[in-house]
């Protein structure tokens, strides 16, 4: 699955079950800050979109300092009213499978 990076890469978007609107933010913060894909920094779980959501999945496998990568379609949290989603994007060049 596709790594994926700061600032390029986005949720799928969620929408509140309250009248709250769909939104769709890209990731903004990352544990991580030396490991790089296409020279842009990776996802890590723990990293958070700008809507306030949580990457919690990531690969079983490879890490970036020791915490997982986030991937392709790896879990977030969700926020407040917002149901969890997933990431919707990633590097097409940097792949961790598992």
């Amino acid at each position: 699955m596709f790594v994926t990076r700061l600032f390029v890469d986005r949720h799928f978007g969620h929408a509140s079950p309250t009248p709250n609107p769909f939104h769709a933010t890209p990731y903004v913060a990352s544990p991580n800050s030396r490991v790089t894909a296409n020279g842009i920094p990776v996802v890590v779980v723990g990293g958070a979109t700008a809507c306030g959501d949580f990457a919690v999945g990531g690969s079983a496998f490879v890490t970036a300092q020791g915490i997982p990568v986030h991937r392709m379609f790896d879990a977030t949290s969700g926020h407040g009213s917002f149901p969890p989603n997933v990431s919707a994007g990633g590097s097409s060049t940097v792949i961790a499978w598992k």
